[in-house]
């Protein structure tokens, strides 16, 4: 805070700094330093399996050292570092996603799947929540809860963990697939950058 109160940007920080005689790192400096020294995701399995959304694909999954969860990245063809990759970072929904519920986030998987397809190259990471212990009905009062405009599932989306999936896969520059403006601070920490959105055709918004 600065002295009047009000909150301090990171030209007052500098100075601050300068003043005092402190050292100043942001939020991408602390990413980058912990992308150096921790190894967080470790690939577990991986599988090849044909779509009737995009062709063949290899599905691999990614064990979250810090969390115990795991994630699992589809990857279609050959992700070349130095062309920008398709890329969808999808959390993912039971309903729309298994169940063909009619939402906005309905056909939202499928039609990622099937840009990638017709492309021939991209990764679709999907941020699930694993579902133990009478999780499955906290999912299903969720969807309860999201028609009576409660929480939405978008908001469990974890791009830390995908973007270090990203990262284990060699992706660099991306084109997200996504029907709404993502803010994604410090990705550059990360060695990724996104150089342009694709929309999805389906139905409502992401």
């Amino acid at each position: 805070m600065n002295d009047d109160g009000t909150m301090s940007r990171l030209d007052d920080l500098v100075a601050f700094a300068q003043r005092h005689n402190l050292k100043i790192g942001t939020i991408r400096d602390l990413i980058a330093y912990r992308r150096r020294h921790d190894h967080l995701v470790e690939k577990r399995a991986e599988t090849h399996f044909s779509s009737r959304w995009g062709g063949d694909w290899t599905a691999t999954s990614f064990y979250n050292k810090a969390t115990g969860d795991e994630q699992i990245a589809l990857v279609k063809g050959k992700v070349d570092p130095g062309k920008p990759t398709l890329v969808r970072m999808h959390a993912q929904a039971l309903f729309a996603d298994m169940f063909g519920e009619v939402s906005k986030r309905g056909g939202l998987l499928e039609g990622a799947m099937r840009i990638i397809g017709e492309e021939g190259a991209g990764v679709i990471v999907v941020l699930n929540k694993p579902m133990v212990g009478g999780q499955l009905s906290k999912v299903i009062e969720a969807q309860a809860g999201k028609r009576q405009g409660g929480m939405d599932p978008e908001e469990l989306r974890d791009y830390g963990v995908g973007a270090q999936i990203l990262t284990e896969l060699g992706v660099q520059d991306m084109i997200l697939l996504t029907n709404s403006h993502h803010t994604l601070v410090a990705l550059d920490g990360y060695g990724l950058s996104i150089v342009g959105e694709r929309p999805i055709p389906c139905s409502g918004d992401e």
